[in-house]
């Protein structure tokens, strides 16, 4: 089911992490799409915020492709937009992370070659509006788009 969400400023794209991170469990993944400078990497942020990591301590994992971060549960970062379409995240040695329960948020998940490897995955598609506008669209697993409201959003 999809929904979308008009983010006005970086508050927004906040309690859009906050609502969002309510939802985490080991072994699921966020499916980021957007273009660069969307704002993909800062709703990670906000997201490991949520889950106990210090925003400041993430980064982007262009160059590294994955970073952990010690959240609960702890969070696999992985950005494919270096390695490029047709990414396999068997490759990338992602069954080490599922066996140890880590939570999943991939930037540039459209480079993907098998998505399948995540049940229900969340898409979060983030398209520019503005200098700081963005249109947020979010196809949820059917179970959590029943329980996620707008009043999700607020503070």
């Amino acid at each position: 089911m999809k929904r979308e969400f008009l983010l006005k400023d970086l508050k927004d794209t906040e309690r859009l992490a906050k609502a969002l991170s309510k939802f985490v469990q080991p072994g699921m993944a966020f499916f980021l799409k957007g273009d660069l400078g969307a704002g993909k990497t800062q709703l990670t942020k906000f997201l490991a915020k949520y889950l106990g990591e210090d925003p400041k301590n993430v980064s982007s994992p262009t160059f590294s492709i994955i970073h952990e971060y010690d959240t609960t549960p702890p969070m696999a970062h992985i950005d494919l937009y270096r390695v490029g379409k047709g990414a396999d995240l068997w490759e990338l040695g992602i069954e080490d992370y599922l066996e140890r329960g880590f939570f999943f948020v991939i930037e540039w998940a459209d480079y993907l070659e098998n998505n399948d490897i995540f049940e229900n995955p969340f898409t979060v598609t983030i398209k520019i509006l503005g200098d700081k506008k963005r249109l947020v669209i979010l196809d949820f697993p059917n179970d959590v788009a029943e329980k996620f409201s707008f009043k999700d959003m607020e503070d």
